[in-house]
């Protein structure tokens, strides 16, 4: 938020203009709507309002989505909250494993092996 990382910028915008998967969690997704990149791309994030107070040029309002993780455009976002759907993004955005494994993992790390 200080913008210390702003020496990053050339590695996202070689990534995103070639369509190389980026990934960005709680305050990266700040840092990407800051610089930007999300102004034309559905995303998450923390929530709306707290993404505009920290990034104040981000315009991409109409495309913020109430979701723990989205991927769009080989981006994905997520609320710092998600770590577990941001993982589950990941690997379908790479093609780790087939949709139902990387599925089947999700539902098994988020639920366990007993249902209450």
């Amino acid at each position: 938020m200080e913008q210390k990382n702003n020496a990053v910028l050339p590695v996202v915008d070689h990534a995103v203009k070639r369509h190389i998967p980026v990934g960005a969690i709680c305050n990266a997704v700040n840092f990407m709507a800051e610089n930007k990149y999300l102004d034309k791309i559905k995303h998450s994030g923390n929530t709306l309002d707290f993404m505009k107070s920290q990034a104040p040029h981000y315009n991409g309002e109409q495309n913020f989505i109430e979701k723990q993780a989205v991927c769009d455009s080989n981006i994905i976002t997520a609320n710092g909250s998600a770590a577990l759907e941001f993982a589950k993004e990941i690997l379908l955005l790479l093609k780790a494993k087939s949709e139902n494994t990387v599925l089947d993992w999700y539902k098994l790390h988020k639920s366990g092996y007993y249902h209450e």
